[in-house]
């Protein structure tokens, strides 16, 4: 159900930016592993119809949004709330553009590039706020974090729940001492949880709008893009309870920040309203690409990972300061996302959706590298 699908002739960034190199791509975030087949017919079926003009939000996608956040979170929102736009990263470029104020913005570190470029490319300055291996938990220093959010400068923080790269997920009781804080010093969340459908141990995700201390102030980005592996049909939308957020939030987006491509939205309806036993069988295929990686990464010195509840990527540490190890992978003939884009030149991140015999493909190339290399 979840071989690697062959991208061959499909114009895959994935896998054509490296293809001269013979490296096998495991870097940027998305899967080899073909959509649900309800996601395929309903567009199929949509695409037959010979006309593709313009098509906004339509009220059973909407209530495929409420219905999924209903039974994944308990989470009751009002259809009101959606504003569809065409990814997560120009909805966080767009917080930053609205909220930011040409002030401070935080943003944890390490972390995705297009979100640790946000605030200087909208004119803000970025408060990076570490996330550290402590006590067995990816955390920040709270009270780092309650000094910045206290500089007056300070408007917003961007937060990435779950984390990417690191895979973690934050605890109901860091959120609400989160919102305690954005509430004492008046800072809006914008808290991107593309990767909150890709929980693969049980864990349960807290959407942080839903916090009654952060309802009022936080503009929450979801999509179905990463979980069902349409990423490509430019489709997310920001949940925004507060209607006066969300006034604003639209006169700034009009006609700046288009609509979702109608294909787009059909796949994120299918998805939400059909594909959920796909989902569970994914979440499955997956932590077994991650226990196998785990394990088996184990034996490699220089390295450390430790797996997360969530996301299909594995953060890798160096263990020898100073030496990074992108050049390793690389060498072994494995492209990953070189740390030194999320703000943490010694590691990588390596793309675990895919099939298995990939994952077992690039763990018998890094044993004949350090075969090799003995």
């Amino acid at each position: 159900m979840f071989e690697t699908i062959n991208r061959d002739h499909t114009h895959a960034i994935k896998w054509e930016r490296y293809r001269a190199k013979n490296l096998l791509p495991m870097w940027v975030a998305d899967m080899d592993l073909a959509a649900p087949e309800a996601i395929t017919r309903a567009l199929t079926e949509r695409v037959a119809h010979p006309v593709y003009g313009y098509s906004h939000p339509w009220t059973s996608l909407n209530e495929s949004v409420v219905n999924w956040c209903q039974q994944r979170y308990g989470w009751s929102i009002d259809s009101q709330w959606l504003v569809w736009m065409p990814g997560v990263v120009p909805s966080f470029n767009l917080a930053v553009d609205l909220f930011g104020r040409h002030g401070r913005v935080i943003v944890q570190t390490p972390n995705y590039p297009p979100m640790l470029d946000a605030p200087g490319k909208q004119g803000c300055e970025i408060v990076p706020l570490p996330v550290t291996w402590q006590d067995d938990h990816w955390q920040w220093d709270w009270q780092l974090l309650a000094q910045e959010l206290s500089h007056p400068d300070c408007h917003l923080f961007i937060l990435c729940n779950p984390m990417n790269p690191q895979g973690a997920v934050l605890e109901r009781s860091e959120l609400e001492k989160l919102g305690e804080l954005c509430q004492q010093h008046d800072v809006l969340l914008c808290s991107d949880e593309i990767h909150c459908d890709l929980i693969l141990d049980g864990t349960k995700h807290t959407p942080s709008a839903s916090l009654d201390s952060l309802a009022d102030r936080c503009v929450t980005l979801m999509a179905a893009s990463k979980t069902f592996n349409v990423a490509g049909l430019g489709c997310s939308f920001a949940i925004i309870p507060d209607a006066k957020l969300r006034q604003r939030w639209q006169r700034r987006m009009s006609d700046l920040i288009p609509y979702p491509n109608f294909l787009g939205m059909k796949a994120t309806e299918t998805a939400f309203a059909e594909c959920a036993d796909w989902h569970q069988a994914l979440l499955t295929h997956l932590k077994t690409n991650r226990d196998y990686l785990a394990d088996s990464l184990q034996s490699f010195p220089g390295m450390v990972y430790r797996p997360q509840p969530a996301t299909f990527l594995a953060w890798i540490d160096s263990t020898v300061p100073g030496q990074p190890l992108d050049q390793l992978f690389i060498e072994a003939g494995i492209m990953p996302s070189e740390g030194k884009y999320f703000g943490s030149p010694d590691s990588v991140r390596l793309n675990f959706g895919t099939g298995f015999d990939l994952i077992q493909q690039a763990v018998e190339q890094l044993r004949t590298h350090a075969r090799q290399n003995r």
